[in-house]
């Protein structure tokens, strides 16, 4: 159990959003939870009075009623199918015009280049505005599709609500992914505009998207026009005048499309993965109202390009009446401390970033910032417990709240509660709504023992279908062959003793060490306390004979991995954890392979060990550092000879 590191007060428990929605149920149901665990439990039991009871507590405006809140699927050998809120239509983008008012900006946006520029409601409206006329001049109708190559700024807000308002579907690419990569998503769902960034800065330098934009919109037939940002069409779209007009709300059905995310593409082609406008409204305003603890007048940032299903969920803050503040450059430019001193300036309460920012700052004194968010908010890898300890001694009084979901359901199905204590490592609970367990093997539910993540019942986040998918079939394969009728995520999880939850990485990752799984998790709590070492990635390549490598690659902080620290590492592992934690082999490598939302390369650094070629085993063009291969490539040949 991890060490206890926060406790809510009374008056932070009486007034979080969470506590008066239990209080809202407990009155309408004349209920009594004596804890979070037995409002979830209801939650996952009572799936049609849940769901309707978070509509109505949200204040959700149907134009049409429902008439059915949940229909299941005839032959239940997955969720697939699932229907939702039969009857009911309505509005994404007017739920955020809902909370328009003059008593604070919508957004706060910075990047490297420029300085602090607030944008008001009114201006919001009037931005939104004329491109929804300029899209409807177009011929932009109810469900087709429109896609962007955009930086995180202003301009891709606003793109996005003047798409939804038209019932419009939306689809974005940020714009250092590579041009196949783009292309390879974007084909697929045939837009029929492309709004594009011409450039965009990073690190201090200028990239020039110009050139691979015209040769993007060559590739896609299916345009009707393609607009650069700052381009004299854009300014003539902006510059229009709107006096006589008002921007109007297309109402769509509860399970109408509204946006198409990619899987990360790493190993094959980009699933199109496709999301409903109601499952969308309904998960946001529960993830970050109830779990985040995100009130009307806060202000919300996590740091995410358009790329990363964390835009279209920091995006929904402006559901709960948030100013949404928007940060667009590298972490460390100029400085590790650039980010937390927008934040501070910005006067953010809840700040949320990747993990592998957070455990990078380290080395960084934040007490001198004079600066309590009301949250700290992870994701994207396990937060280590050394992690959540310094974290908590540079806020003692800031929530830790670290996430765990995906671009699958576009958002965190594990997450925070501010019932609940915070322990270091640990994920304070399952989400309301998802009925969560660890299985074995054999379809058992663990407890304090690693298991599979899977979901039990179906939620309306889920993807309504992946674009394109014929019957199914890749849906299906992706998280309902393993066990029937059950979501399997691909994640390694242990629920704890007061319910938390401790994540172990990827399954399709694990460490199989005679027959004890190991997550990576593990192996890189320990890395990440071992003083040289400045980043690490661990696999197990496993052979015909049964027998499998468990093979550790660190990158150093400086100097040469020598016989001293290849023991400090190897008794590290050892005496925290077992000799089953203890590599094979250990290998330096100039750098450790990350795609660009900031996952570790595990499994395609897995395939090249195991024979396949790198063109094959990874597509370069959704990395963040592909000259970081040419390391693992030639150990591998080296290895596999001896």
């Amino acid at each position: 159990m991890g060490k206890l590191l926060w406790s809510p007060t009374e008056e932070q428990k009486s007034q979080s959003e969470i506590n008066k929605f239990k209080q809202y149920i407990e009155d309408e149901y004349g209920l009594s939870f004596a804890s979070y665990y037995e409002l979830w439990v209801w939650s996952t039991t009572e799936v049609t009075d849940f769901w309707r009871s978070l509509a109505r507590y949200f204040g959700v405006e149907f134009h049409s009623n429902f008439t059915t809140i949940l229909e299941l699927p005839v032959l239940q050998t997955s969720f697939i199918g699932t229907k939702w809120f039969l009857g009911a239509t309505l509005s994404y983008a007017e739920h955020v015009f809902r909370k328009a008012t003059d008593k604070r900006p919508a957004l706060v946006f910075q990047s490297e280049r420029e300085s602090i520029r607030e944008v008001s409601w009114k201006e919001l409206e009037s931005m939104v505005l004329k491109l929804q006329i300029y899209l409807r001049e177009i011929g932009v109708q109810r469900g087709d599709r429109v896609a962007g190559v955009l930086i995180n700024g202003i301009e891709a807000i606003a793109l996005f609500l003047a798409t939804n308002s038209i019932g419009a579907i939306w689809s974005c690419c940020s714009p250092d992914f590579g041009e196949a990569s783009i292309q390879d998503r974007f084909e697929q769902i045939e837009p029929k505009v492309l709004f594009a960034s011409q450039s965009y800065y990073y690190n201090g330098r200028l990239f020039e998207k110009s050139e691979s934009i015209k040769q993007l919109s060559a590739q896609l037939p299916s345009l009707l026009a393609c607009v650069c940002i700052d381009d004299t069409v854009w300014e003539e779209i902006l510059t229009k005048d709107v006096s006589q007009a008002k921007l109007e709300f297309t109402s769509v059905s509860f399970d109408a499309p509204i946006w198409i995310l990619y899987s990360s593409g790493t190993t094959g082609r980009p699933k199109a993965i496709t999301h409903s406008a109601g499952g969308m409204l309904l998960e946001h305003m529960k993830a970050l109202g109830l779990h985040q603890n995100v009130q009307e007048g806060d202000r919300f940032m996590w740091y995410s390009t358009t790329g990363w299903m964390m835009w279209n969920y920091a995006l929904s803050s402006l559901l709960m009446g948030n100013t949404l503040c928007i940060y667009d450059g590298a972490t460390n430019y100029p400085d590790k401390l650039s980010l937390w001193k927008f934040a501070k300036e910005n006067k953010i309460d809840h700040f949320g970033v990747g993990a592998a920012y957070l455990i990078s700052c380290q080395d960084q004194d934040l007490k001198s910032l004079d600066y309590t968010p009301k949250t700290i908010g992870s994701t994207g890898s396990p937060l280590p417990p050394d992690v959540f300890e310094w974290l908590n001694l540079q806020f003692p009084q800031s929530q830790l709240i670290s996430l765990s979901g995906g671009t699958d359901v576009c958002s965190a199905f594990l997450s925070g509660c501010t019932l609940l204590d915070v322990y270091a490592g640990e994920i304070q609970c399952r989400t309301l709504g998802a009925k969560i367990e660890a299985f074995n093997d054999e379809a058992l539910a663990l407890y304090e023992e690693v298991g599979e993540l899977v979901i039990l019942a179906p939620m309306p986040c889920m993807p309504i279908y992946f674009w394109n998918d014929f019957n199914n079939k890749k849906y299906f394969d992706s998280y309902f062959d393993k066990y029937h009728g059950v979501w399997s995520h691909g994640d390694w999880i242990k629920i704890t003793k007061h319910d938390g939850v401790i994540m172990f990485g990827r399954s399709d990752a694990t460490l199989n060490r005679g027959g004890v799984r190991i997550g990576t998790a593990e192996i890189y709590n320990v890395l990440n306390k071992t003083a040289g070492v400045f980043d690490s990635l661990v696999i197990c390549v496993d052979h015909e004979n049964g027998v499998s490598d468990m093979l550790l690659f660190v990158q150093l902080e400086n100097g040469i991995l020598g016989d001293e620290l290849i023991a400090k590492i190897k008794h590290a592992l050892r005496k925290q954890y077992s000799p089953r934690h203890v590599p094979d082999q250990i290998f330096q490598v100039e750098e450790i392979p990350y795609t660009l939302s900031g996952k570790k390369l595990e499994l395609p650094i897995k395939k090249i060990f195991s024979g396949v070629p790198v063109d094959k085993a990874v597509s370069i063009d959704v990395m963040r550092n592909r000259e970081s291969l040419a390391d693992f490539e030639e150990i591998s040949r080296v290895w596999k000879k001896s």
